[in-house]
């Protein structure tokens, strides 16, 4: 199998939630859940795009880990981006520690994926296509990878603005 064909099947497999999110079918926890996310978000004026990155990211809470990227909670935040945020040194103990927080502790995972959002925010001068861009790719936000995910946000951020969450 070529390259390129591998590459075009791992963006479907990866792109197909956001192409088939369906506001209309969310569950009423899923409903309470995506309401306290806006509510957070809300003063940084970042309720839809928590709301959609935790869409795209763990289907609202129902994959807290990827073992393969090192991303947890209901944001998938990377662990090496939240030790150098903690300011923690990265050590096993710590990569345990701060994964946890992230998969258990509500608070701390929106806030960490505030500041995230803040920050590119801040780097972009409120450009929202480079900001998700960014959030996915890190300074890679060029890249077709991190492109995509930016178009998934926007369609989900669409869709739920569409039903009112």
């Amino acid at each position: 199998m070529s390259f390129k064909i591998l590459l075009l099947i791992i963006l479907f497999i990866t792109n197909i939630f956001a192409s088939n999110f369906n506001a209309k079918k969310l569950t009423s926890q899923d409903i309470k859940m995506l309401k306290e996310i806006k509510k957070q978000g809300k003063k940084y004026g970042l309720s839809y795009s928590l709301m959609a990155i935790a869409i795209k990211e763990s289907s609202i809470g129902k994959y807290l880990i990827n073992v393969d990227s090192k991303d947890y909670g209901l944001y998938q935040a990377n662990i090496k981006t939240v030790l150098s945020r903690q300011k923690a040194k990265n050590t096993p103990w710590n990569r345990n520690k701060y994964a946890m927080r992230l998969i258990s502790d509500f608070q701390f995972a929106t806030n960490n994926a505030i500041e995230e959002l803040v920050y590119w925010k801040k780097v972009h001068k409120n450009d929202w296509k480079k900001v998700w861009s960014s959030y996915n790719g890190g300074w890679k936000y060029n890249s077709k990878k991190a492109k995509n995910y930016s178009r998934d946000i926007a369609i989900i951020i669409k869709r739920l603005k569409r039903v009112n969450v």
